[in-house]
């Protein structure tokens, strides 16, 4: 004897419902444990790097007494150079990991204020200088006398910027590298666009879809050759979209790239605020 239909209907929606819902709890479950161990791996980093650094600045500040103290009595520097340089790049490479927890902690904080931008490019500009003069490579600035100011995390600016014309050296020899600053207007708000271009060896469209991936390079013959951990691309990019901003790329291999930033004139307080994507705390001046 059949059973009766609409109850067995009944019976299978019922079951299928259960395991939808069943499915959607072990989902929101395998999440929430993805999120917290993100959390807990973003407030390790945060803790070893605090960790890692203090000892560090003891033996970067140390070796550069005893350098000044061999300098004055005539003494051999290129060792106490050596422990220098390494100590100085080792702590770069810490606070580069530093700040990516702090930004995926969302614990990132903007210090946002008004400040003259032609300073700061020619800050960078003469900071690069001496390593540009190594790899026989010509720096040239385009900036516009009326620029202005711009108010925005300026330590943050600098950081970014630095970091697109060290990359620029670091992969020209005996080329040019130029930096390009306009302003503009879109959608009645003021832009500020700075580009750096290189002269180069370049990049394909595959090397550029990973450039801005943490601990990332465009290849590993480009890691063996030349160095660098992935990191100042991707914290860049991340510091200029929590300013409202982007950094962008435009490549062809063995004829250079140009990155471009490109920020409000006014960062808006609401779009770099916690609880925004990339979001972080804000103080103002």
């Amino acid at each position: 004897m059949c059973g009766n239909p609409v109850r067995e209907r009944t019976k299978t929606r019922w079951f299928f419902g259960a395991c939808g819902s069943v499915a959607s709890t072990v989902r929101a479950m395998l999440v929430g444990r993805v999120i917290a161990r993100s959390q807990h791996k973003s407030q390790f980093l945060a803790n070893m790097s605090h960790e890692l650094r203090t000892p560090l600045n003891a033996v970067i500040g140390i070796t550069e007494m005893l350098r000044e103290d061999a300098e004055a009595a005539g003494q051999d520097l290129e060792p106490l150079d050596r422990v220098l340089g390494a100590g100085r790049h080792l702590l770069a490479l810490i606070n580069d990991i530093l700040d990516l927890s702090k930004i995926e902690a969302g614990r990132m904080e903007l210090q946002l204020e008004h400040f003259a931008l032609t300073p700061l490019i020619n800050n960078v500009v003469k900071t690069i200088e001496p390593l540009a003069a190594k790899n026989g490579n010509r720096v040239a600035v385009h900036c516009d006398s009326a620029i202005g100011t711009l108010h925005a995390d300026q330590m943050r600016l600098r950081q970014a910027l630095l970091n697109l014309m060290s990359n620029a050296n670091k992969f020209t020899e005996r080329g040019t590298i130029t930096v390009n600053v306009r302003q503009g207007q879109e959608n009645g708000r003021d832009w500020v666009t700075i580009s750096v271009a290189d002269t180069g060896i370049g990049m394909t469209a595959e090397q550029m879809d990973k450039l801005f991936q943490e601990f990332s390079q465009a290849d590993a013959s480009t890691t063996r050759k030349y160095g660098g951990t992935g990191l100042g691309l991707a914290i860049s990019k991340r510091f200029c979209q929590m300013m409202g901003g982007d950094i962008t790329v435009a490549s062809k291999p063995g004829e250079g790239s140009t990155f471009t930033i490109r920020l409000p004139r006014i960062v808006d307080t609401c779009v770099a605020a916690p609880g925004h994507p990339g979001g972080a705390a804000l103080k103002t001046h």
